[in-house]
């Protein structure tokens, strides 16, 4: 619950300055002499709580709140005061701790409310208190000398107090509203009830004129119908012929699409055929000329090659075996010749030093063998080398030939060309298609004007037939189909003039569309020639263009047999360089062999110089075995380079020989290919000779089915107009329900509708109209009037629940307060009890409540009949049953126990304990007992005219 923390008072009364009093819960007691300001405070608190009442403040008018002046001190401009409560358990719907109520008043009498310092109006405030339960007319707040207030009142005001404890406030408010939308409705009952009588009697006459209206209606409906209907039958027929033609036209355009697809794919495929005839030409042409004799070329060079390599192959073979004998035979003879130089060398001593000199000699002789390898690999190298020059240079003049070869081939189809290049060649074929596809739109346009005027042309002879008709069925009719009167000779001469002039018109437009047509196509003819011509110039172009790419094509090739001609000159001048640099190599090949047959003489002279000291056979056999052993050495050395050199051959030979296969292969299969080609040719020339034969078909066929198509389009827009004209005639039955029967059934119940039309007599149709108008609105005031009495009795059934709600709670909260009461009395008054009694017990809000006064005689007395104090303390024992039954976040005292005696007063001051433990109280008193039991003490004194306050904490 939320408690007053501070009250604050500016200008008020007789709180001239700025006073602040901070209130905490319990008792707090305000103390003072009489007519020191007490009751002002009182009377603050009730002014900053809304009310409005000046008297209820003790003052005659709202300026005399103001601080009205004294002696030393100016009257005050305006007053204010601010009163804060506790919010921290949220008891008003706000976000801040603590809640902040001033309220301001002026000597004109304006009052200014604030809410935590934001204006606010008097109801916003009050909103905001009733939210927390707070009521600036509460019982919580007795005034000075209100106190007995309550027992004096008229029983009928208890009861009220009652009901506002229990807060049946709510459903009065339900009930009062309720009771007012039961007047509201029995009031709108009463008008409608009465409008619904004058209305009835009225409706009655006026279903009669509407049924007679309703039937020349349904007559006049039925011939509409039928009308509708024929013309409907006719458009039917009109749209299956419609239906009929558009299908056929559909069926010849895919006809004409699918012979446009074969025609193209024909097309498509003499291009793809010529293309190979091309290829095939050039092909035969390259392989007669080049490839056929570098085939001739390269099979005998390749004989030629493997003929020298098989009969190296066979020399070295019969070298290799030699060497193999004669090393085999040297191995056997060395083990002997050693055996004998042992021996000798036994009997030789000057036999060392030769030898000593001997090997160094045969050293030398040994790198001097090492650059004779040298040589001989450098010439194998100028030999192979030679080779491979022969070669690129046979290839150089493989591709001389070719060059010439193409060059008079190209010479050849420059001759033929009408444009100089191909992009003059395409800029014209392209010049020619836009043109061709200006001239194909312009024949479809005149395709449509030919259309159109065939449209215009049936539209206006169905008007001419349709004036005719007219004409014929005007003298037929009696009635006018417009204006419902009777045909005279002034309608017959006005439909007749209107209709000559509408056939008038339409045999101009007709004149004028046959004219036109045959303009149109002449210029057709004319149109399709020019395009016959550049399709045939289109088509020598495209045959132009291909000549063009075929001329690029061997400009490249040109360019690119250049190409490889200038690299293989540069690999041949390499080659001469590398050939020049061998050859200077092996110049020194003569020295090196001098050198070699000098080393031998003199390592022969050394030998011979010790034959004259040594045994001869010695010196015999000593170089005869090293004659041997070398002749082994330089054997393997043969030998390995022998096995070398075969297996090159070899491998050489086979490549050759397969090169050589692969040759003669590839020259046997040009020799067949040139037959089979000749054969492909003429065959591939046969077929785009079948396949043109079948183009020109098609295109005559494209020709036939188009001349079709454009009849089955004339014949359709004539049917198309024909049905026009139709769906005008029955715009004017638009909506109307048709009748499905044959035409002869229709034609009858026509003829039959307008007879019986013309027989019925006057009419007011205007009846159907404003019948159906006000037998709305009728149905709508009874509709109104039945939900108008469902309401009422809903009403009702709430006010009956209401009262039912109402009485229970009140009778719950009397018994309550009632007991409470009788409580509190007997407490506070030991000679005899008090008691609540209702005057009205079966309806109780049909009378008030009496307070029942019963002493221990058993005497009851009136409450007016006790004394000043008696009455306080029934009041005080009311008002804190009501208190217990219903407390308030506070309670203002002012005075309450001005009447009671020091007993009566320490009772009340007991009775206060009780009930202040938890409340918070404000009290105004002279009492001893009340203000000892106090927590918070406050002393107030009045100095010239202005009041003081002074607090003092008790417990």
């Amino acid at each position: 619950m939320t408690h007053v923390k501070k009250l604050t008072i500016h200008g008020f009364k007789s709180f001239a300055p700025k006073t602040e009093i901070t209130f905490g819960n319990g008792i707090n007691t305000i103390v003072g002499p009489n007519g020191s300001g007490k009751s002002n405070i009182s009377d603050a608190l009730c002014f900053v709580l809304g009310r409005l009442s000046a008297k209820s403040l003790r003052a005659q008018k709202s300026k005399n709140l103001l601080f009205m002046g004294s002696k030393y001190t100016k009257p005050a401009k305006e007053a204010s005061v601010e009163l804060v409560f506790d919010n921290t358990n949220n008891t008003f719907a706000m976000p801040s701790p603590e809640v902040a109520l001033a309220r301001i008043v002026r000597r004109n009498g304006q009052s200014i409310y604030k809410i935590n310092n934001e204006v606010k109006t008097r109801g916003e405030v009050l909103e905001t208190l009733a939210q927390a339960g707070i009521d600036p007319n509460g019982f919580n707040i007795i005034l000075q000398g209100n106190i007995q207030a309550i027992v004096k009142a008229h029983p009928e005001e208890r009861r009220k107090i009652v009901e506002e404890v229990a807060g049946i406030s709510i459903y009065e408010m339900r009930k009062e509203k309720s009771l007012k939308e039961l007047d509201k409705t029995e009031e709108r009952l009463n008008e409608i009830s009465t409008i619904l009588r004058e209305r009835t009697s009225f409706m009655k006459n006026l279903e009669r004129e509407r049924a007679d209206a309703l039937r020349f209606k349904s007559l006049e409906s039925t011939v509409k119908r039928c009308k509708a209907s024929i013309l409907n039958r006719k458009l039917e027929e009109k749209q299956k012929e419609l239906d009929g033609i558009k299908n056929s036209i559909q069926e010849k355009i895919k006809q004409k699409d699918k012979i446009k697809e074969q025609s193209e794919n024909a097309q498509r495929e003499i291009d793809s055929l010529n293309e190979k005839i091309n290829q095939i030409n050039k092909h035969i042409q390259k392989s007669t000329g080049i490839e056929q004799e570098t085939l001739h070329s390269s099979i005998a060079n390749l004989k030629a090659d493997i003929e020298g390599i098989r009969v190296r192959k066979e020399n070295h073979e019969n070298r290799r075996v030699e060497i193999e004998n004669r090393i085999n035979q040297l191995k056997k003879s060395i083990p002997d010749f050693e055996r004998e130089i042992s021996d000798l060398r036994n009997k030789s001593p000057l036999m060392a030093k030769k030898q000593e000199e001997i090997k160094k000699k045969k050293q030398e002789l040994s790198e001097i063998q090492e650059q004779k390898k040298t040589v001989y690999t450098l010439k194998t190298q100028l030999s192979a080398l030679k080779e491979r020059l022969k070669d690129k240079e046979n290839q150089l003049a493989v591709l001389n030939n070719e060059s010439e070869s193409t060059l008079e081939k190209l010479d050849e189809l420059s001759l033929e060309l009408k444009y100089k290049d191909e992009k003059q060649c395409r800029e014209s074929a392209k010049v020619l298609s836009a043109e061709l596809d200006k001239l194909v739109l312009s024949l479809d346009a005149f395709g449509e004007s030919e259309i159109k005027n065939e449209k215009i042309l049936s539209i206006a002879e169905s008007q001419i037939q349709e004036a005719e008709k007219i004409k014929e069925k005007v003298n037929e009719i009696d009635l006018c189909p417009l204006c419902q009167t009777k045909i005279t000779q002034e309608h017959i001469n006005h439909v007749f003039q209107d209709c000559d002039l509408k056939k008038k018109k339409s045999s101009e437009l007709i004149e004028s569309s046959k004219q036109e047509l045959i303009e149109i196509k002449k210029s057709r003819v004319s149109l399709q020639e020019k395009i016959r011509e550049l399709k045939e110039n289109i088509s020598v172009s495209e045959k132009e263009l291909a000549r063009h790419k075929s001329i690029e094509e061997k400009k490249a090739y040109i360019k690119k047999i250049l190409e490889q001609q200038d690299l293989l000159k540069k690999e041949v001048l390499e080659f001469d360089k590398k050939r020049e640099s061998l050859e200077a190599k092996t110049f020194d090949a003569s020295r090196i062999e001098q050198d070699y047959s000098d080393k031998l003489r003199e390592i022969e002279e050394i030998s011979s110089r010790t034959e004259e000291n040594v045994d001869a056979s010695l010196s015999f056999k000593e170089r005869e075995l090293e004659r041997m052993h070398e002749v082994i050495k330089n054997s393997l050395k043969d030998l390995n380079s022998t096995e070398e050199s075969i297996d090159d051959l070899s491998s050489s030979f086979e490549e050759k020989s397969e090169l050589l296969e692969k040759k003669e292969d590839e020259e046997k299969k040009l020799t067949e290919k040139f037959k089979q080609l000749f054969k492909d040719r003429d065959e591939i020339q046969e077929k785009v000779k079948d396949i043109g034969f079948k183009s020109s078909e098609l295109r005559t066929s494209w020709s036939q089915i188009d001349d079709q198509t454009n009849y089955l389009k004339v014949g359709n827009a004539q049917l198309d107009a024909q049905k026009e004209a139709i769906e005008m005639e029955l715009k004017e039955f638009a909506g109307m329900e048709l009748i499905k029967a044959s035409q002869a059934v229709l034609e009858d119940k026509l003829v039959k509708a307008q007879d019986s039309l013309n027989m019925i007599g006057s009419i007011n149709l205007r009846a159907l109209e404003v019948y159906d108008q006000l037998k709305e609105k009728y149905d709508k005031v009874k509709e109104r009037s039945d939900y108008i009495e469902r309401e009422k009795i809903e009403v009702l059934k709430i006010i009956e629940e209401i009262d039912k709600k109402k009485k229970k709670t009140f009778m719950r909260t009397f018994t309550a307060i009632s007991d409470l009461f009788s409580e509190n009395f007997s407490r506070l008054y030991t000679k005899g009890r008090a008691y609540l009694e209702l005057e009205n017990k079966e309806n109780p809000f049909e009378g008030g409540i009496d307070i029942a006064i019963k002493m221990a005689k058993g005497k009851y007395f009136d409450i007016t009949s006790l004394s000043g104090g008696e009455q306080t303390m029934v009041a005080i024992s009311l008002l804190f049953a009501i208190q217990e039954y219903k407390p308030y976040h506070f309670y203002i005292f002012d005075e309450i126990d001005a009447a009671l005696d020091k007993r009566n007063s320490l009772r009340l001051s007991a009775l206060l304990r009780q009930y202040m433990k938890n409340g918070q109280y404000i009290v105004i008193t002279h009492n001893d007992a009340i203000i000892t039991d106090s927590n918070v003490l406050y002393g107030v004194s009045m100095h010239e005219g202005i009041s003081k306050v002074l607090s003092m904490k008790l417990d």
